[in-house]
């Protein structure tokens, strides 16, 4: 056998409406059987998660922080900026992040 940091195998028989029932949560949770089965053990429970919006606000975050960057940078080439602005753009962006971290430490990620 491979080096393999699962070793032990598992033969299970299912009902055909136990299998389609696995089917069905491969399919919606994008996972193979052995993935769902394994989530199962390990959490007690398997469930989908679509996070798609919450990569939409994380870019639309990036964009953001970038432009403060371009406002910082440009404000100091000119000197048309007051610092205590910049700092205030700077914190209130620092204050969104941790409130997405905070909200992402509280859910279950798994790899896709």
């Amino acid at each position: 056998m491979a080096n393999r940091e699962r070793k032990h195998q598992v033969i299970v028989y299912l009902s055909d409406d136990e299998m389609r029932l696995l089917e069905q949560r491969c399919e919606l949770n994008k996972m193979n059987k052995s993935q769902v089965i394994r989530d199962l053990i390990i959490f007690g429970f398997n469930y989908y998660v679509d996070y798609g919006n919450l990569n939409k606000t994380i870019e639309e975050l990036n964009a953001i922080g970038k432009n403060i960057n371009q406002i910082a940078a440009k404000a100091n080439k000119t000197n048309n900026i007051y610092k205590s602005d910049i700092e205030t753009l700077q914190k209130d962006m620092k204050e969104i992040w941790q409130s997405l971290r905070s909200m992402l430490s509280t859910r279950r990620f798994r790899k896709q």
